[in-house]
């Protein structure tokens, strides 16, 4: 997909870089207090490991993915090759899962709340407690131990299940929004980083959150996919669009983490490049989206109503209590000693887009940044749980794969590259009747034009082009006004026939 250009992308640029320039600094600074170092070199290593990233890595690479460009054959099988890097990322996943499951004795790790819950209540009639994930996922829980029965190792197999299938749909989701090198990224960051390790072995609800947030990424990428292959006006294309906005406004009011997805889906909308259509068009859409999603969170609502009753206020009140909640903040999670190893090249790989963010190819990173920094934003200010963290992650892995992307595809110069094919001389047409003399006379004739092209000055006509025409243009025409020296008097202007002889040439009758 490719998105528009517009004077706003300079506003988010701005946004990008100061969200990259704090954790940047985060990061040196704890590196400068592992090593003993005081504040002063805090911002200085700041500095020094930029200028070496941009000097030793993007420069370099930027100018060979340039050069290389011109002579760049197309991969065959692309599609094939996709398939298989999903395969081995999910068969990775797996063996890497079950490796530290073996390691660590098949047991659970960190709070075991959830699975006491459901260990207690299993054999029991199972019910749901509310509509947040908490109580979703400990209805999973118990529904499973009631059907296979209690054992840790259960509950280690029902997580395995939703991460491997979070990641089977986050591959197509983000390669439909965002392209093939940020879907590598995104699918490696979620495969391979310990964090989505540990908690395949906790009883948490972060497997069940990232499952839901992979698919509605993938609706809302499927969604746009349709508007772009559509256009202006279509029932499809319509509908999906309702579907999306509508199951946003679901998961929004089950996690506010999901209105990240949201806004994605309200900036691809407006975004999107689809020829003809009008910006109108593009208002009316986003409204339609926006309603839909309201429809989506007032329908969650209303059934958690019939279901648990209480009134409206208690409800919204509980929703915010829930979300809102103060906690370790994100700042701590992603700037921790612990997580230092695997953040830093998410974060190096990121700060190159930066840098790439005007000429890269498709604008493909601009509807990201919104709602990338109302995820920071929103766990600075409120506090979360690190198990949201992996969602937060997951757009670090995409600005990962958008720095790599931006780095080595780009918009080319399609201007200049017109002029150079209007300016050289055009080969004739080599008939297979032709005698060796007239081919050997064309040959000689196109060596010449090249040479002549190569040696002669700027702006002179090469053998075989047209001159410029030596002639004069038209004159401008100059409007004149036209006087008469001699103008008759009344009674002499009588210019009536009263009488026509026979044969005259104006004759009528």
């Amino acid at each position: 997909m490719r998105y528009l250009r517009c004077r706003f992308n300079y506003i988010l640029w701005a946004l990008y870089g100061l969200v990259i320039c704090i954790y940047f600094t985060a990061q040196i600074s704890l590196i400068c207090t592992m090593l003993d170092l005081g504040w002063p070199y805090y911002f200085l290593g700041t500095a020094g490991c930029a200028l070496l990233l941009v000097l030793a890595v993007y420069t370099p690479v930027h100018m060979l993915a340039e050069k290389r460009a011109e002579v760049r054959p197309e991969l065959k099988h692309a599609q094939l090759w996709e398939c298989l890097f999903l395969i081995f990322a999910i068969a990775a996943a797996l063996l890497l899962r079950l490796w530290m499951a073996s390691s660590g004795g098949a047991g659970l790790y960190g709070d075991k709340s959830l699975y006491i819950i459901a260990a207690a209540t299993a054999g029991q009639p199972v019910r749901l407690t509310g509509l947040h994930f908490n109580e979703i996922f400990l209805f999973l829980l118990t529904c499973l131990f009631s059907m296979i029965g209690v054992w840790e190792n259960n509950c280690i197999l029902l997580q395995l299940a939703l991460q491997i299938a979070a990641i089977a749909l986050l591959y197509p989701a983000v390669r439909m929004i965002a392209g093939k090198i940020a879907a590598v990224a995104a699918v490696t960051a979620a495969a391979l980083l310990p964090v989505y390790v540990e908690y395949c072995l906790s009883a948490t609800p972060e497997g069940l959150r990232m499952f839901c947030f992979s698919l509605l990424l993938l609706i809302v990428g499927a969604m746009l996919g349709k508007l772009k292959k559509c256009g202006r006006k279509s029932a499809a294309a319509g509908l999906i669009l309702f579907l999306a906005g509508f199951a946003a406004g679901i998961f929004s009011f089950l996690d506010y983490y999901f209105l990240s997805v949201f806004l994605l889906g309200l900036l691809g909308i407006l975004y999107l490049e689809r020829r003809g259509v009008r910006a109108k068009t593009r208002i009316k859409e986003t409204a339609a989206f926006f309603i839909a999603a309201l429809c989506g969170f007032a329908g969650a609502l209303c059934l958690r109503l019939f279901l648990f009753g209480g009134s409206v206020a208690e409800v919204l009140q509980e929703w915010f209590l829930a979300n809102m909640e103060s906690g370790q903040t994100g700042w701590a999670s992603l700037a921790g000693r612990e997580a230092l190893f695997y953040f830093l090249p998410l974060l190096f790989s990121a700060f190159f887009y930066v840098f790439g963010f005007f000429e890269q190819k498709g604008n493909l990173g601009i509807i990201w940044i919104l709602p990338f920094a109302f995820l920071l934003i929103s766990d600075l200010i409120f506090g979360t749980s690190l198990e949201k963290q992996t969602i937060t992650l997951l757009f670090w892995g995409v600005f990962a794969g958008m720095g790599v992307h931006s780095m080595c595809c780009f918009e080319k110069d399609k201007n200049r590259k017109n002029k150079e094919k209007q300016s050289l001389p055009k080969k004739r047409r080599h008939h297979p009747g032709a005698s060796e003399k007239e081919a050997s006379a064309q040959a000689s004739f196109m060596a010449v034009g090249i040479e002549a092209r190569l040696e002669a000055p700027a702006g002179s006509p090469l053998p075989g082009e047209p001159i410029p025409n030596p002639l004069p243009g038209p004159k401008k025409h100059v409007p004149r006004e036209m006087d008469f020296a001699y103008e008759p008097k009344e009674e002499e202007m009588c210019f009536d026939i009263d009488r026509f002889e026979e044969g005259d040439d104006f004759d009528l009758l």
